[in-house]
């Protein structure tokens, strides 16, 4: 496809899954000097999910040049969905609308010319032909393209939706961890070091993070029967459940471990894996993806003895949060100091897919919301 041109940047649009390799280096650049950056809009993780989940899906990777140097990339897809039996096609961040669910998407933009970049890509995503709606979520809430989209879809004549997409919650870690024990209830404390102390004198209880690549296989396979388990006592997951979303995880921790990204935590009893907790570390800033324990240990609450371990791991390792992604639980709040929000931008097209999504999606809940006397209703993909 032609470059889409505006002023001196002009946008490069890739559709091919090979020249969507060849990024790698470009991507990888700009990606360690952004402000907005993280594991999710990675080289790694992006490639790595379209490699599992792309499935000759339309592929739209913009990339803002200027005099031949790539100054940002925005990666994104069409999904086609069908709503009140019309196709609509959605133009979409690769690495959502599968099952995973990262959240910090976005764009890489050069450190210092966020701004102009972002502008230039968000109004070629609005020109992107094949497309009934722009549906951008999970958007990193330091990036840039929110407000670029919003401005680029006024200047079209569009009507954009700009709103919370997640409430996320996090711990602000001290320097030390007596100092974070302190900061706790009293009775959080006691219930934390009563039950450490519980399995240490009953059992044979080795905390470690997972280092050996050459056995991840075999770890990445315990973590999804340890998740299932866990799970299974509870109601269910969708969380490794398929096949893609096992090999879409263990090729981005293959990937990650030799960066120092991953941080897998792992709890033995009596010589077995009983516990792990699946996390990233990016920028002094540790992100919790899953966790899974085996059931048979319910009494001796080895998921939580084990988070608490990773968090005095966190704290020595000098990081400056924990942070526990996306999903409601309650254990998050009680441990969450405080709250971010990543963010969600909307704007339809005037086509008929379009209007059946707005109208099925948006609208009709929107006034049984209202009709009831409801909150308002969360805009989903």
């Amino acid at each position: 496809m032609r470059p889409h041109t505006s002023g001196e940047i002009a946008v490069q649009f890739i559709t091919s899954a090979e020249d969507f390799a060849r990024l790698a280096p470009d991507w990888n650049r700009i990606h360690e000097q952004a402000e907005a950056a993280s594991v999710f809009n990675s080289w790694i993780w992006q490639y790595q999910w379209w490699q599992v989940y792309g499935a000759g899906q339309p592929l739209r990777v913009l990339v803002a040049l200027e005099h031949g140097q790539a100054l940002g990339i925005l990666a994104l897809y069409i999904q086609t969905i069908s709503v009140l039996g019309v196709r609509v096609r959605l133009l979409r961040f690769v690495g959502s609308g599968a099952d995973t669910h990262p959240d910090d998407l976005g764009p890489v933009l050069a450190r210092g010319r966020e701004e102009a970049v972002a502008r230039h890509l968000a109004d070629a995503a609005l020109h992107v032909s094949d497309a009934d709606a722009v549906m951008l979520t999970d958007i990193d809430p330091r990036s840039s393209l929110p407000r670029a989209l919003e401005h680029a879809a006024v200047a079209a004549c569009r009507e954009p939706l700009v709103g919370v997409s997640e409430r996320i919650a996090y711990i602000e870690l001290p320097r030390s961890w007596p100092q974070f024990l302190r900061s706790l209830r009293s009775d959080r404390r006691t219930r934390l070091k009563s039950a450490r102390r519980k399995l240490e004198t009953g059992h044979r209880v080795r905390f470690f993070v997972w280092h050996d690549a050459a056995a991840l296989d075999g770890a990445v396979e315990r973590l999804a029967e340890l998740h299932r388990r866990r799970w299974r006592e509870a109601g269910g997951s969708h969380s490794f459940a398929t096949p893609q979303y096992v090999e879409f995880h263990r090729g981005i921790m293959k990937a990650a471990l030799p960066r120092g990204w991953l941080r897998l935590y792992c709890l033995e009893l009596d010589g077995e894996l009983a516990a792990m907790t699946y996390c990233y570390r990016f920028r002094n800033r540790v992100y919790l993806m899953q966790a899974g324990f085996d059931p048979a240990h319910a009494k001796l609450n080895p998921g939580k003895t084990l988070l608490g371990y990773a968090l005095e791991h966190a704290i020595e390792e000098g990081n400056e949060v924990f942070d526990f992604l996306r999903g409601e639980h309650r254990y998050k709040d009680q441990l969450a100091t405080a709250y971010r929000d990543t963010l969600a931008v909307r704007i339809f097209h005037p086509t008929l897919g379009a209007l059946a999504y707005r109208l099925r999606r948006i609208w009709l809940p929107s006034w049984k919301a209202r009709l009831l006397g409801a909150p308002p209703p969360k805009l989903l993909a």
